[in-house]
């Protein structure tokens, strides 16, 4: 599901470069906000932090292993916004640019389709009714077939079947199977619900799905489906199959 946890970003940066901040910055501006009472206790635990300086906001990015998302905290330090921020004359929304590790993204991908000379990673959760809302759209839209897409699970903690699913995907090791099954249970199958994965089978997959949710937080995904080129830069779901 494309959950959004405190914004959303869609369109870069309105104002330029961004000067990143430093960790220790980061942490002094989001203990300004009411927002760092709630978290502090998960700080460099299940919540990791960043921030940029742009020219009237500072903006903060909260990593967390269900998705990512952006407080603004105003330049004169005064408030705290939570959701969007749009720029009146360009109608766009306002979004921090962050350098992507691109070894931990290629790490978390657990497995690859199609013949497409352009890359797309896709982040997402089985369950998730979105992610199976747009693998109907994409099934017989001509545009796929310009992609070789990479797959990142992030399962949602609210999707309480996301990692019974994956590990019925992933417990094959013929890599089209893989394949097979993650699109029939896209598409509705519940070939998972009778299956059991061995201990061995189960801390295997667990294994590769922390490297997964791990370059989903680096690519900064906030929910299901997000898309991603091979630049590493976000799509739009609805560009992308227009």
């Amino acid at each position: 599901m494309k959950k959004i946890l405190l914004s959303v970003g869609i369109i870069a940066s309105l104002f330029g470069a961004d000067k990143i901040l430093k960790k220790e910055e980061a942490v002094n501006l989001l203990k300004l906000t009411p927002i760092y009472y709630r978290v502090k206790s998960q700080l460099d635990k299940e919540v990791k932090i960043k921030g940029v300086e742009q020219k009237d906001f500072y903006i903060l990015t909260l990593q967390t292993p269900q998705g990512s998302g952006n407080i603004f905290v105003t330049k004169d330090k005064k408030y705290t916004i939570l959701g969007n921020v749009f720029d009146n004359k360009k109608h766009n929304v306002l979004t921090p640019h962050y350098k992507v590790n691109k070894d931990i993204v290629k790490k978390g991908v657990l497995f690859s389709f199609g013949e497409g000379k352009k890359d797309l990673y896709i982040v997402t959760d089985p369950e998730c009714p979105f992610c199976r809302e747009f693998e109907k759209k994409a099934k017989n839209n001509p545009i796929m077939k310009e992609y070789k897409v990479h797959l990142i699970f992030l399962p949602l903690s609210f999707h309480k079947h996301a990692k019974d699913m994956i590990y019925y995907i992933l417990s094959s090791e013929n890599e089209q199977e893989k394949i097979d099954r993650f699109h029939k249970t896209l598409s509705g199958d519940n070939s998972w619900k009778k299956f059991t994965p061995t201990k061995e089978q189960k801390e295997n997959i667990d294994k590769k799905l922390k490297l997964s949710i791990k370059a989903a937080m680096e690519l900064g995904a906030q929910g299901t489906p997000s898309f991603y080129d091979g630049e590493f830069n976000e799509i739009d779901r609805e560009k992308l199959l227009k």
